[in-house]
């Protein structure tokens, strides 16, 4: 498939270069994922709204968002997310470990793992969360606006994922050699359930 072309901040204007400077203000600079995004200012501009609310006022915790996020992108076969992630989960104070553990849709902490149960869950059935992980999860200590902001988290996530898949921006941050789709990604099929 043909790679979308990339906008170049140097010469964006208007709504783009808004949503340009927007991304540097946010993430210092502007990727390669965003460079495509930039086509569609007002989607770029949107992402960045959600994921601006999500850093100034949320309930889980950054390395909480950035567990999900790595699994999402895993779940979604999101190479380039995933490369992502690893870096800014390493920002947030994960290890490379902890950020491969998310990927596989694990965290040693108890509380952790029940937010990635759901999380796999509403990604790999679309929302649809079996009674016992919804109990295990909110027994964990997360309320309601917790687990609808782990639905904010995937939307942002799914969203750029999908913007990479389709417009096939060149990679900008270390590969993960521990990727694999084949087994990290989610496949159409029987409903998912936490073990």
């Amino acid at each position: 498939m043909q790679a979308m072309l990339q906008v170049d901040p140097a010469t964006a204007k208007g709504p783009t270069k808004a949503a340009f400077d927007e991304a540097t203000a946010q993430f210092g600079g502007v990727i390669n994922l965003f460079r495509v995004a930039g086509n569609a200012p007002n989607v770029l501009g949107g992402i960045l709204a959600m994921n601006k609310a999500f850093g100034s006022d949320i309930t889980i915790s950054g390395k909480q968002v950035e567990q999900v996020a790595m699994l999402v992108s895993a779940l979604n076969r999101c190479d380039y997310c995933v490369n992502v992630h690893m870096q800014v989960g390493k920002g947030q104070g994960l290890s490379e470990t902890d950020m491969l553990d998310a990927m596989a849709g694990r965290a040693n902490d108890l509380a952790d793992q029940a937010l990635l149960d759901y999380t796999n869950e509403v990604v790999r059935n679309r929302g649809l969360v079996s009674d016992a992980t919804m109990a295990r999860v909110r027994s964990a200590g997360f309320p309601d606006r917790a687990l609808l902001e782990v639905i904010g988290v995937v939307g942002v996530y799914t969203t750029l994922q999908y913007i990479r898949h389709v417009g096939h921006p060149e990679q900008d941050f270390p590969i993960v050699a521990a990727f694999d789709v084949g087994k990290h990604g989610a496949n159409d099929g029987a409903a998912y359930k936490a073990s």
